[in-house]
């Protein structure tokens, strides 16, 4: 390797280096007020997209989302705080039953 390669692989080696770095950090927004999508609240709450799409953010007491643009394609997003709030309040209530096959025999 030349001399020029190696400081193009240097310099591509340390902004891939604080590249990572800044991927890692955690966020500095307080939770409170990040903004969730969809898959951020399942994941918060170890259900599948489509379970809480289905059965809990279609609860009416769940909070009201906001679209952050007027775009028809825009994602609604929670914000973060007012979802652990919600599951606070709601603890030890169930989610519905799904709409599964009844089982024979019951």
């Amino acid at each position: 390797m030349n001399v020029a390669e190696q400081s193009s692989a240097e310099i591509l080696a340390e902004k891939l280096a604080e590249a990572l770095s800044r991927a890692l950090k955690p966020s500095t927004v307080p939770i409170d007020v990040q903004l969730w999508d969809l898959e951020a609240v399942a994941a918060w709450m170890g259900l599948s997209v489509d379970t809480v799409g289905r059965n809990v953010i279609t609860r009416a007491a769940f909070p009201t989302p906001i679209k952050p643009t007027n775009s028809p394609q825009a994602q609604k997003r929670w914000f973060a705080g007012e979802v652990i709030e919600w599951a606070r309040r709601n603890r030890g209530s169930n989610l519905p039953k799904g709409r599964g096959r009844p089982r024979s025999g019951s």
